[in-house]
């Protein structure tokens, strides 16, 4: 089981080396970092109301130019332990098919072609697994003082990587199977596929480096989809 996990994460890591998957990886992290700031500043604005919220001394965030300050791009980093969750369930919206056809073109060329997901059908699905994953981490914040950092970590790890993993093999898997296969599919791998999720969601908590994690994740659930039993979900057509 980990074996296989553990290969899947290396080959998602090894395709970085090909100049087409890095510039998808870049363009992925770039993406990430965007759909973060929004995040960010949407809470920011939340949280403090009119007035603007103030993190350091005289130092408010009350303009869109204060956003950009040395200081408020660390705290956006700091928190994108926390915020990372939901951004790579955004990402599945805009970036999951470039990715998966780019996994599957290197690594499994002999599957038929896939019915990509239209982006109505992205962005739904994607909607539905976002707003659990912010109350998660943003629950995840209270429960660090409530339960401490070790039980805390462990509690907001896996309640990450649970959704994350149904997440990302659904979505993946709906390019080419029927709901009743993929859900026979979760039950008899479900120790496999949540030890990845588990997996990504701390690669997620990790600042700088959770930037790429979105386009590593989709990759590495594309390749379990193929290598958790001896036949891919999908058969080709008669």
């Amino acid at each position: 089981m980990a074996a296989v996990i553990r290969h899947a994460f290396s080959l998602a890591f090894a395709q970085m080396r090909e100049p087409s998957f890095r510039m998808l990886a870049l363009l992925g992290a770039a993406l990430s970092l965007v759909l973060l700031f929004v995040i960010f500043a949407v809470l920011v604005q939340l949280l403090s109301g009119s007035g603007g919220l103030t993190i350091s001394g005289d130092i408010q965030m009350t303009r869109l130019s204060d956003f950009f300050s040395p200081i408020t791009i660390l705290l956006m980093l700091g928190l994108s332990v926390f915020l990372m969750m939901p951004v790579a369930s955004l990402f599945t919206g805009l970036h999951l098919n470039a990715v998966a056809d780019a996994v599957e073109a290197r690594h499994y060329p002999d599957l038929p072609p896939p019915a990509p997901l239209t982006p109505l059908k992205l962005w739904g699905d994607s909607a539905r697994y976002f707003f659990p994953l912010l109350g998660i981490n943003l629950l995840g914040i209270i429960g660090l003082f409530l339960l401490g950092a070790l039980w805390g970590f462990a509690m907001f790890w896996f309640l990450n990587g649970w959704l994350l993993s149904r997440e990302y093999l659904t979505m993946i898997a709906e390019r080419r199977d029927d709901p009743a296969t993929i859900h026979a599919f979760r039950q008899r791998h479900r120790g496999p596929l949540l030890m990845a999720g588990f997996a990504l969601a701390f690669l997620l908590s990790i600042p700088v480096l959770n930037l790429v994690m979105p386009v590593i994740g989709v990759a590495v659930f594309t390749h379990l989809a193929h290598t958790l039993t001896p036949q891919h979900l999908h058969e080709a057509a008669p």
